[in-house]
């Protein structure tokens, strides 16, 4: 099963393109375009990075996690 984001929820990236892990915590800001196998999303951090990632890039933050 495919999982599904919402537009608010925290998330972590696992697995970005560029090859490291990244382990600070994200906020999903909008669904930029979605295809046949996967989304893509626009995250931002706290101090203001923004990243276009997939949602088989990302994961769902920890319940205790904070932006």
């Amino acid at each position: 099963m495919k999982e599904a984001f919402q537009i608010g929820q925290l998330v972590r990236i696992t697995r970005p393109a560029s090859g490291y892990a990244d382990h600070r915590t994200y906020c999903i800001v909008c669904l930029v375009s979605k295809a046949e196998e996967y989304a893509v999303y626009r995250v931002k951090n706290t101090v203001g990075v923004e990243r276009l990632v997939r949602a088989d890039e990302i994961e769902p933050a920890a319940l205790t996690a904070v932006p």
